[in-house]
């Protein structure tokens, strides 16, 4: 750990979760001796405005540029993560390009599902994946609820900030082109604007999700999971079913006191609305005769920044 305020770099700062790095840097009071704002060639701009502050972006050209920091974020594709982690520049390196790896690769940890001995065990690595984040809310959901070993079937939509920046631009044109009758999509092209879509990305993501939960999770129960493009611009919803079980009857009162949820207990309509720059994932619950089902939105682009930051707190920041 660092006896002075360490330095810090985020790359990739412009893109959708780049930006929530930079607010919640600001916003957590993380502590830096110097911020330092990072984006490739095409994605340069001139500065990122956080609330009244603006923060300058500078072109990224080659890891050496990292030597001398503390910690790096890198909100980048993983091609250009893979290419900084290999030239080890120095710093503790979180790579958020992880989220859509299948372990085993490198430690995967998350708040709330981590616990202290395994962090004090993994002190000293030097490079950390972040989970996706459909991974962290359906395991912080069936930690909460106590779920081990069993069945669990769920269908994720997810958002086009799930593609980052670019994804949320032609998310938004396609729909603008729509209205006005003007669409023109290119012969290789598939609508995803006013359309929900599954093909070979979401069958894949379904398979790191439902991997990376077997990893976070001690005792996990087998997950059927189908992944679904939804033509939603910020965030993501989960439909979790589980099947009758004993614990149900304590299933709204685990709700309420588990760490990174925000649960509605009331009959007021809940949407993936309720949890754009929320930190925590919102959680309503149905009980059913024939199970139970959970429905659970969260803003994707800021629970991965927030698993990022977490783990810089907790590897770099603490003591044992």
């Amino acid at each position: 750990m660092p006896t002075r305020e360490p330095r810090v770099a985020v790359v990739g700062a412009t893109g959708a979760v780049g930006n929530q790095l930079v607010e919640l840097l600001e916003t957590r009071a993380f502590p830096k001796g110097e911020l330092r704002l990072f984006a490739m060639a095409s994605d340069t701009a001139a500065t990122i405005e956080i609330e009244d502050a603006e923060f300058e972006v500078e072109e990224f050209g080659d890891p050496v540029e990292l030597r001398g920091f503390d910690v790096a974020f890198l909100a980048v594709p993983e091609s250009i993560a893979k290419d900084i982690i290999a030239a080890r520049p120095g710093p503790l390196l979180i790579d958020l390009s992880g989220a859509m790896r299948m372990p085993p690769g490198q430690p995967l940890i998350a708040p709330g599902i981590t616990d202290r001995e395994r962090i004090n065990e993994l002190r000293g690595k030097m490079v950390f994946e972040t989970p996706h984040p459909a991974a962290h809310a359906i395991a912080t959901i069936l930690r909460a609820l106590g779920v081990q070993n069993g069945f669990a079937a769920a269908t994720l939509l997810m958002g086009a900030s799930a593609g980052g920046r670019d994804r949320i631009t032609k998310t938004a044109e396609e729909s603008a082109d729509l209205l006005s009758g003007s669409l023109d999509l290119e012969e290789n092209e598939y609508q995803r604007a006013f359309n929900v879509l599954t093909g070979e990305v979401e069958r894949s993501v379904s398979a790191v999700v439902r991997a990376q939960c077997a990893t976070l999770m001690e005792n996990p129960p087998t997950l059927s999971l189908q992944v679904l493009s939804a033509p939603i611009l910020h965030g993501s919803v989960l439909s979790l079913q589980l099947p009758p079980s004993e614990q149900a009857a304590s299933y709204a009162d685990r709700l309420r006191v588990a760490p990174g949820i925000l649960f509605v207990d009331d009959n007021r309509p809940v949407g993936v609305i309720d949890a754009l720059g929320q930190e925590a994932i919102v959680v309503k619950l149905d009980r059913q005769p024939s199970g139970t089902a959970l429905f659970a939105a969260f803003d994707n682009a800021r629970l991965a920044a927030l698993i990022a930051i977490w783990i810089a707190e907790n590897l770099l920041l603490t003591s044992h």
